[in-house]
């Protein structure tokens, strides 16, 4: 059958998929939410970071409102979500990434879970990894805490939020990170009382990049997303909230205290002491984080990456740390692509 949104009722769900070159995957993502809400209560958007595939056009053959960034610059995870939130008009908000399925069994008890609570803010589920590239099997053996059933401080991976919660905070999502910007949210609603839940049960089957090692931390360096933990650092500075994403952030300070002692064994072997000695501890240090992430991986390969990676973030951290900021509440410029005013059922 046809149906056509009503632009006057208010939606009691709104599913905002975030999307940048998701070609192969948006299709799928769009259809896991379709199978499970209702279009008569519920409003899809995609929030489309200017893709340079077919995404939008696959997009625009089911109905939902694709909305597009008007300036190239704009780009980032933070901005992807407050576009798609700037949009949206639904009483609740259940965000997704545009290579994401969602569970069939996750909204329904997602919903359950923020009915019978009012003191929770968001609820969340399992992030299920379908791709096993060498960064997910680092991820897999080293999960964070907060990815794990129970009540969390923020909420990785996505949820359903409560959107009354939301605007109080201010804003969804920190249009100036290129990452970490479900961290910045959680730090914000947490400050302000709000509970964040996990549930015991899969929300999304989540199929990331899968790309090699090496192409993966240019991929990470050339879209900005190592900036983001130095660019949430100086989103918070000056609030309470600084010391909770220090703590977050040890890695990158390691790193920076690695590349002081480099430089300090460098300058001391060509200006002061020239023998093998100063050589020898000069060459340890250099070492010293592959070994130590070789022992604790238990692998070599995976030492080299996880010692890359530290580094290649403790880098982005330094440059994010030092970036200009807009204020998160201005509008982003966009443009909205299609609207699902008559659509096929579904």
């Amino acid at each position: 059958m046809d149906f056509v949104p009503s632009s006057a009722a208010t939606p009691e769900l709104t599913v905002v998929i975030k999307a940048l070159n998701e070609a192969e995957k948006i299709g799928a993502c769009i259809r896991s939410v379709l199978a499970v809400t209702d279009p008569a209560t519920t409003e899809i958007i995609v929030a489309d970071s200017l893709s340079e595939d077919a995404t939008v056009a696959i997009a625009a053959q089911f109905p939902v409102r694709v909305v597009q960034l008007a300036r190239r610059e704009d780009r980032g995870c933070g901005t992807a979500a407050q576009l798609g939130f700037q949009h949206a008009r639904g009483k609740r908000l259940l965000l997704l990434d545009g290579d994401m399925e969602l569970d069939p069994e996750f909204l329904p008890a997602a919903a359950r879970a923020l009915d019978a609570d009012p003191s929770l803010a968001g609820v969340g589920g399992l992030v299920i990894d379908r791709v096993m590239t060498l960064e997910f099997q680092r991820r897999a053996a080293a999960a964070s805490p907060s990815l794990k059933p129970g009540y969390h401080k923020h909420l990785a991976g996505g949820g359903l939020f409560r959107m009354d919660a939301v605007r109080r905070s201010g804003y969804f999502a920190d249009r100036n990170l290129h990452a970490y910007e479900e961290l910045e949210l959680g730090t914000r609603l947490s400050a302000e009382g709000w509970r964040l839940l996990r549930l015991d049960l899969p929300a999304v089957h989540h199929h990331g990049h899968a790309m090699p090692a090496a192409r993966l931390l240019w991929h990470r360096w050339r879209t900005r997303y190592v900036l983001g933990q130095g660019e949430l650092m100086r989103a918070v500075w000056g609030t309470d909230r600084r010391w909770r994403v220090a703590r977050g952030a040890l890695y990158n300070f390691v790193a920076i205290a690695w590349w002081i002692a480099v430089l300090a064994g460098l300058a001391n072997l060509i200006f002061r002491d020239t023998s093998w000695p100063a050589a020898a501890l000069l060459l340890l240090i250099l070492v010293a984080p592959i070994v130590i992430q070789s022992v604790r991986k238990r692998s070599l390969t995976m030492g080299v990456y996880s010692a890359a990676l530290i580094n290649l973030h403790g880098l982005g951290f330094v440059v994010g740390l030092s970036r200009p900021r807009i204020d998160p509440t201005t509008p982003i410029a966009s443009v909205v692509l299609h609207e699902p005013e008559k659509a096929t059922g579904r």
